[in-house]
């Protein structure tokens, strides 16, 4: 088997867009930015990188904060892949593009039942619970004040926040 196609398995638009639409589907109604579903997918991974987490479903890694920087190209051809099926819509508002769960979505993930959905299943409902309500301004902070003991090796200075949003700099979740 191609090694790129392999890898594609476990960090491509097929899981990265469903651990997308899981952490969505537990903020319905809400709508989520980009920016913001970038630190949701790496905290739904490594939610023991958070006080009192669960166990994490990926290895804690060196460097693994690095992930941060290369989820987005993945997490918008994720959502793009789940969209296409109709079960993630996207909006366009004053602050931004904004991305929500659709109704199909409930059903969809219903219907899955590897062990490995029902963890993820059970992370997205916890992450909620922690942090559905944090601006993203507090996200921004978390990440900010964890990096180094998440691993990394430079730091991230906006290249998580604001690219969506002209020169404010500033994410918002509707």
């Amino acid at each position: 088997m191609n090694d790129d196609r392999h890898a594609m398995l476990f960090n491509g638009p097929v899981e990265v867009g469903l651990r997308a639409l899981m952490v969505l589907r537990e903020a319905a109604p809400e709508a989520y930015a980009v920016d913001r579903l970038v630190v949701l997918d790496y905290l739904l991974v490594h939610s023991d990188d958070l006080p009192d987490g669960p166990a994490g479903l990926h290895p804690r890694t060196p460097h693994r904060a690095g992930e941060l920087l290369a989820r987005r190209g993945a997490i918008q051809a994720g959502l793009a892949l789940y969209r296409s099926r109709g079960l993630v819509l996207e909006m366009v508002s004053p602050s931004g593009i904004r991305y929500a769960a659709s109704e199909a979505a409930a059903a969809f993930l219903d219907s899955l039942a590897t062990p490995y959905c029902a963890l993820l299943r059970d992370r997205a409902a916890w992450l909620h619970d922690v942090l559905g309500r944090a601006s993203d301004q507090e996200l921004q902070q978390l990440v900010e004040a964890n990096l180094t003991e998440w691993g990394a090796e430079y730091t991230l200075e906006s290249v998580l926040w604001g690219s969506d949003y002209g020169d404010q700099g500033e994410a918002r979740h509707e």
